[in-house]
């Protein structure tokens, strides 16, 4: 015969600790490299990692093209996808006899991709720039 030990209540098993974002504050698993909401690195191995550099990087666009803080920002997103636009459009110039092409068909692509960008960029800077002037009055 086995004695009847009281086990007493079982303590409640402590929550799993969870990781914050440093950009959006959400909660992340503790070994998580990036953010499952904004998609921010959260360790090093996030910037170091060969594939994993280029989420990195893409988070950096993201959050430049999303929430461009400063007038340099949006200079440097100008800067960066005017010259995509420019160029997409010299080859559309110069390819424009050729007819319908590969060269074509990729060239209207980037200048669709580069405008938009350059689009949203602007009006989140000018959106924020004004709620600015509203908090301040």
């Amino acid at each position: 015969m086995s004695p009847d030990i009281d086990q007493g209540p079982q303590p409640s098993p402590e929550p799993e600790e969870m990781q914050l974002c440093t950009s959006c504050a959400a909660p992340n698993e503790p070994a998580a490299h990036f953010c499952v909401k904004c998609g921010a690195p959260l360790s090093s191995y996030a910037a170091t990692g060969p594939f994993e550099s280029l989420f990195a990087e893409g988070h950096v666009y993201r959050q430049a093209a999303e929430h461009p803080r400063n007038l340099i920002v949006l200079l440097g997103i100008w800067m960066i996808f005017g010259m995509m636009a420019l160029a997409c459009t010299v080859i559309l110039l110069i390819t424009r006899d050729m007819g319908f092409s590969v060269e074509t068909v990729f060239a209207v692509f980037l200048l669709v991709i580069s405008v938009l960008i350059l689009w949203k960029t602007t009006r989140n800077y000018r959106a924020r720039k004004q709620e600015r002037q509203e908090s301040n009055d």
